[in-house]
């Protein structure tokens, strides 16, 4: 009886934890190695000179749930590259959302960028157009 008792108590201790995805997302998991301490032979712009300060800002902190081309991911159905949704937003609004986040899902960025570098990544969003309709 008390082992039944006791298997029990495991399974309801087992099926009352959270889910994992039900997290609120923080800046460190967006966070990157600073630039010293990266692996040279894995950083984007050895492979890729052609890219941007705004595409490389894109690869390493929204890509992974807004895609690679901004049309959207696993976690994040947006679709940037849709003129519809450029039309429906000006740019202080983007630099907003980069900035301020908006929780719980999109983490704020504000700590991690400067000006300089949410303009950039608005620009590169603002360049989506047309790739995705």
């Amino acid at each position: 009886m008390l082992i039944r008792i006791m298997v029990a108590c495991l399974l309801l201790a087992a099926c009352s934890s959270e889910p994992e995805d039900l997290r609120v997302w923080t800046p460190e998991d967006h966070a990157h190695l600073p630039d010293n301490l990266v692996d040279r032979n894995r950083v984007p712009q050895q492979e890729r000179p052609d890219l941007t300060v705004g595409e490389l800002l894109w690869q390493r902190n929204c890509a992974r749930c807004h895609g690679t081309d901004g049309r959207g991911g696993p976690q994040v159905k947006l679709n940037f590259a849709s003129a519809a949704w450029q039309e429906g937003i000006d740019d202080a609004r983007i630099a907003q959302l980069i900035t301020r986040g908006n929780p719980p899902m999109m983490p704020a960025f504000g700590e991690l960028l400067t000006p300089e570098q949410v303009g950039e990544l608005v620009e590169h969003v603002r360049g989506m157009v047309g790739r995705g309709e």
